[in-house]
């Protein structure tokens, strides 16, 4: 009995209780080794469920710490171009080749840069409406009335495990 899956444990208690073939003690005893089969499978389940969630946190930790790389070399390179874009400028040059490509300073196209918002004139400006839904709201509107808003529904059977 002792490699049964958590699903055969738990589905062995109803149909212990629906044999009427056993005895009120054997029933007692098989009872017994079950919830201590349960017990055993679930002090694994917990273990299970926080080691994955440890390495999920020791992913998203390294995945942080690797998008701080990036964008710390990232950043180097920015600084690193723009250097030798103003070298490059300082002396007169327009064009490097190398056997391994090239460096041309080229002219970048137009571009506007906005000083004083409230001094441009309304035909250059668009309004942009966000809208979202308030799903507290909805929700407290339901505990308080009882009223299912149009267009939402109240969901009261979710559950969720919870390891503590």
């Amino acid at each position: 009995m002792k490699n049964l899956s958590l699903h055969e444990i738990t589905s062995a208690f109803p149909a212990l209780m629906e044999n009427e073939e056993m005895t009120d003690e054997i029933k007692q005893q098989i009872n017994e080794e079950l919830s201590v089969l349960l017990q055993q499978k679930s002090t694994n389940t917990i273990g299970y469920i926080r080691n994955m969630e440890l390495t999920v946190e020791a992913m998203k930790s390294e995945e942080k710490r690797i998008s701080e790389q990036r964008k710390a070399c990232e950043n180097r390179i920015a600084r690193f171009k723009e250097y030798v874009k103003d070298c490059m400028e300082q002396n007169g040059i327009m064009k490097v080749e190398t056997s391994i490509g090239s460096m041309t300073i080229a002219k970048n196209p137009i571009s506007v840069e906005i000083e004083n918002e409230d001094e441009i004139p309304s035909e250059f400006k668009q309004e942009v409406v966000s809208t979202k839904i308030d799903k507290m709201a909805i929700k407290n509107h339901f505990k308080e009335t009882g009223e299912i808003v149009n267009g939402a529904n109240i969901l009261t059977n979710n559950t969720s495990l919870r390891i503590k």
